[in-house]
C-alpha cells in the first residue's frame, strides 16, 4: 500500500514541477502528451507493486512476424 502512495506522490511532485513551466510557455500539447505518459507510467508501475502480470510487446511481435520468418526460411533454405 505504502508504494502505491510514494508512486502517486512521485507523480504528483513531478507534476508539481512540470506542468507549471509549460502552462507558463503555453505548450499545451507538451502538456497533454506529458500527461499521458505519467499516467501510463504511473500504472504500470502500480501495476507491478499488484504483481499483475504485464505481457511482454516482444511477444506480440514474434506473433506478428513469425509467419514471415517461416516463409523466408522456406525461400531461403
Amino acid at each position: 500500500m505504502w508504494a502505491i502512495i510514494g508512486t502517486v506522490f512521485t507523480g504528483a511532485i513531478i507534476s508539481f514541477f512540470e506542468i507549471p513551466h509549460l502552462i507558463k510557455n503555453k505548450c499545451w500539447r507538451e502538456i497533454s502528451v506529458f500527461i499521458l505518459l505519467l499516467l501510463v507510467g504511473m500504472t504500470l508501475s502500480i501495476l507491478l507493486i499488484k504483481d499483475v502480470i504485464i505481457p511482454n510487446p516482444l511477444d506480440w511481435i514474434t506473433k506478428f512476424y513469425d509467419p514471415f520468418t517461416s516463409f523466408m526460411e522456406r525461400i531461403l533454405s
